[in-house]
């Protein structure tokens, strides 16, 4: 049995750098009193990216085409929130790799940026050609689950803690906003739109195999996350640009240099897909086909010079992570609700009721948040 496939490519999704800026403040913030977060919202995570799959194989269209035929009133409204998301993923990813150049190099913000927009150059001399990409990622993707093991190893979490509070839920009004970044950054609607389209070719118990395995690694890289920054960074006053500062006098070089290491290929490798996202929205809102490069190249053109000036002027990046996922949250019914109800026909009347109260459960996150 194959693991490798679509699963593959929608969870690169799940090890971007706004995952990186939602697990590193919750876990320097609250240690690890959001770790269950981390744990149900991947589970979610694999509920709604197999209920995705099942829609695209079983139907034979992606979730962007059954709401293209069906919502036609709501067409403007559906494309602008979807903009709203690429451009918020486009964002996430390109403060990861600026502040990965920072720190990797030493260069300056505005030399960071250029270098920042290097997947851009890829996509556009790969065109559409994505074999070659894809396996680029897979690789980038494995460094990044490589580093973070050992982080963990260097930092060594005390387990029977670890256990209890990714079983525990605890959740007061100041941790909401941190929950809802999580969220955000684990339940991407990006990933979940796109499996749909690309899942073509596989029968079910393929997919929901690669779907729980694939999906299961990119959530324990999360929790990883969560955990290093719990017992390497609690009560510390970080951002996501001094974390290998703080690392490198606790637990040698190596620890530092495999964080920024990981955050680069966590920009890079996670640009694939949410760029891949993008282009099947502009294509329904244009009405003909969009290359990634063009797609990834008119959603950095609009993020480049807002995004270079805040950090150039000493805006805290960790922030700009957390609250673009907090974006993500809050666009995540848009996508879950007409996920579900259009999968109805495919998937079980049990499994229907718990993805619908799964959705009511995000919502519910969301509202606390705006409150």
């Amino acid at each position: 049995m194959r693991l490798i496939g679509p699963a593959t490519v929608v969870s690169v999704a799940y090890l971007d750098p706004g995952n990186f800026g939602a697990n590193i403040a919750s876990g320097a913030k609250f240690g690890l009193g959001l770790l269950w977060v981390v744990w149900l919202s991947g589970a979610l995570a694999v509920m709604y990216q197999y209920i995705s799959g099942v829609l695209g194989l079983e139907s034979g269209r992606g979730l962007l085409d059954h709401v293209w035929a069906r919502l036609r009133p709501l067409r403007p409204a559906y494309a602008a929130a979807l903009l709203v998301v690429a451009l918020s993923t486009d964002l996430a990813e390109f403060v990861g790799l600026i502040v990965a150049f920072e720190l990797l190099l030493g260069v300056p913000v505005y030399l960071a940026a250029a270098l920042g927009s290097l997947d851009v150059v890829l996509l556009l001399l790969l065109g559409d050609r994505g074999r070659a990409y894809f396996s680029a990622i897979g690789l980038l993707a494995s460094v990044v689950g490589v580093s973070f093991l050992l982080e963990l190893i260097m930092v060594k979490p005390d387990l029977a803690s670890v256990l209890y509070h990714s079983l525990v839920p605890t959740l007061d009004g100041g941790q909401a906003l941190y929950a809802a970044s999580i969220l955000g950054a684990t339940v991407m609607p990006h990933a979940v739109l796109l499996h749909s389209h690309i899942v073509g070719g596989l029968d079910r118990r393929s997919h929901r195999l690669q779907t729980l395995y694939n999906l299961g690694l990119a959530s324990a890289v999360n929790a990883s996350m969560q955990v290093m920054a719990a017992y390497a960074l609690y009560g510390r006053d970080v951002d996501i640009s001094t974390v290998p500062k703080v690392l490198e006098p606790l637990y040698g070089p190596l620890a530092g240099l495999a964080f920024s290491i990981a955050l680069l290929s966590s920009g890079l490798a996670s640009s694939a897909v949410s760029v891949q996202a993008g282009a099947l929205v502009l294509e329904r809102i244009f009405g003909r086909p969009v290359a990634r490069g063009s797609a990834r190249l008119a959603f950095r053109l609009v993020n480049i010079i807002p995004t270079a000036a805040m950090l150039a002027t000493g805006v805290d990046p960790l922030a700009v992570l957390v609250y673009s996922q907090v974006v993500l949250s809050m666009a995540l019914p848009a996508v879950l609700i007409p996920l579900v109800a259009y999968s109805k026909p495919y998937i079980s009347r049990k499994l229907v009721a718990v993805a619908y109260a799964a959705t009511a459960f995000v919502i519910l996150i969301d509202v606390v948040t705006v409150l």
